[in-house]
């Protein structure tokens, strides 16, 4: 067995993978299926939040009209090398174009490792309803997993400085180290709530399909809003990134049903996963691709 150590950014958790042959023409949603559409939102909250800083980067970076003259600058970094001191943004200004680069293994100051470029395309008017960003990937890996596909946000409404965004993600693939990959169509309804200028939580509604790395197709809804808390504390510990702390989402395939609840605004890592009324808990930091559940399958296997 193959064992791979991912973690999981926007949660600021631990998820191990492990390659399991056995379970590569499994027909069942198993935890690795639940598990990877976890995986796909925490990497699409982290994605947002790095598209959203650098847009809000100043425009003094060197762009393609004024290379020769801003060489001496170079590209523009993060603030506090959040993202970490190899990554840099360039900036196409005359064609509305930001492409953000990491160097080989860029380690992050929250842990999350990132390679490759994404390439952000955006209209002339950016925070109006209406104004839209798109992006596209270039050899992109986030902690060693490969990120394909288009992802398009664009603002639906804008109150104060708090805005409601729809993004579409279209041909997405998420191509895991031991060869297997995870396809999705998605459309999920972002709401990003600001208080005194500063991120204070996320909401996400929405739903998506797709083919899990094991083979099955499924499609995935959000019945209840994903809460998401920026830097949320907890008993003796801080959860680093984007917390989900509430809202349910309903994983299903041809033959079954599986809710997983985030649970009631507790800042754990903790979730309940039911089906045909058995509930088992589990712990994002402990769980592994490849795996089954313990106890809510054992009904089928009788």
């Amino acid at each position: 067995m193959k064992k791979l150590t991912l973690l999981v950014l926007s949660f600021g958790l631990f998820i191990a993978c492990s390659k399991e042959s056995g379970n590569s023409s499994s027909e069942n949603l198993s935890t690795t299926t639940i598990l990877e559409t976890i995986n796909s939102i925490a990497f699409e909250e982290d994605i947002d939040a790095l598209v959203s800083e650098s847009m809000s980067l100043s425009s003094n970076v060197s762009s393609a009209r004024s290379a020769d003259s801003n060489a001496d600058k170079g590209p523009k970094k993060f603030k506090g090398d959040k993202y970490g001191d190899c990554a840099t943004v360039f900036e196409d200004e005359e064609n509305n174009i930001k492409t953000v680069t990491f160097s080989e293994d860029c380690e992050g100051k929250r842990g999350q490792v990132r390679s490759g470029s994404m390439i952000i395309t955006y209209s002339e008017t950016q925070g109006e309803t209406g104004s839209f960003r798109q992006v596209t990937y270039d050899n992109f890996y986030l902690n060693g997993v490969k990120i394909e596909g288009i992802r398009r946000t664009e603002i639906l409404s804008v109150d104060d400085s708090s805005k409601t965004m729809l993004t579409t993600v279209s041909d997405g693939k998420m191509i895991y180290e031991d060869g297997t990959f995870k396809t999705r169509e998605s459309a999920m309804t972002r709401y990003v709530h600001f208080e005194n200028d500063k991120k204070t939580y996320s909401t996400l509604s929405g739903s998506k399909s797709g083919i899990s790395t094991e083979g099955v197709e499924f499609s995935m809804e959000i019945t209840t809003p994903i809460k998401f808390v920026y830097d949320c504390l907890s008993t003796g510990e801080r959860k680093r990134g984007k917390v989900p702390v509430e809202g349910i989402k309903v994983t299903t395939n041809e033959d079954e049903l599986i809710s997983t609840d985030f649970g009631d605004g507790t800042c754990d890592t903790l979730l309940e996963v039911t089906k045909d009324g058995e509930v088992e808990t589990l712990d994002l930091k402990d769980i592994k691709r490849g795996e089954r559940f313990k106890n809510i399958l054992k009904r089928k296997k009788k």
